[in-house]
């Protein structure tokens, strides 16, 4: 089935037309719990780093400060995600052939991934190398603020 024809079917969907006819204040809920989510998401990420790179938090352990961390971060995709499903099901033609939805995605894709192969394994150490923490971090908030960035600019393009 072309992708086409897959995304016709799902925003003809009762589910899709439920969420795109509700109430606009259901549409403002969802774009408001996705901000959150990813504002959550970069915040603690934000703390993490300053960790990382010895900025903050000093006294504390680093693998302490990621794990309490961590929980918020993945908290806050998880809203992201579930919110941006939600809005994306509603108008599913929209979205997906605007270069900047698909780029936001890629980065989204890309920064989990760093979070999860790089991000992850330096946070957990005690002391991790500098080389490493400092590439980890650049290479993870630009995805994660270059995601959230391609996020806002979807609705002006």
């Amino acid at each position: 089935m072309p992708i086409r024809e897959l995304l016709t079917d799902l925003q003809n969907s009762a589910f899709a037309h439920s969420v795109s006819k509700a109430d606009h204040l259901v549409g403002a809920g969802l774009q408001i719990i996705h901000v959150l989510g990813f504002v959550l998401l970069l915040a603690s990420l934000a703390l993490v780093s300053l960790r990382v790179l010895g900025l903050a938090f000093g006294r504390q352990p680093l693998p302490s400060v990621a794990r309490e961390a961590n929980r918020l971060i993945w908290l806050g995709l998880a809203l992201a995600v579930a919110s941006g499903i939600l809005m994306f099901s509603a108008s599913p033609l929209l979205y997906f052939y605007k270069p900047v939805f698909i780029a936001k995605l890629g980065l989204l894709a890309a920064a989990v991934l760093i979070q999860l192969l790089l991000l992850g394994p330096v946070s957990r150490s005690a002391q991790p190398s500098p080389a490493r923490a400092r590439v980890s971090i650049v290479l993870g908030l630009g995805a994660w603020f270059g995601a959230a960035l391609a996020g806002r600019i979807i609705g002006f393009v």
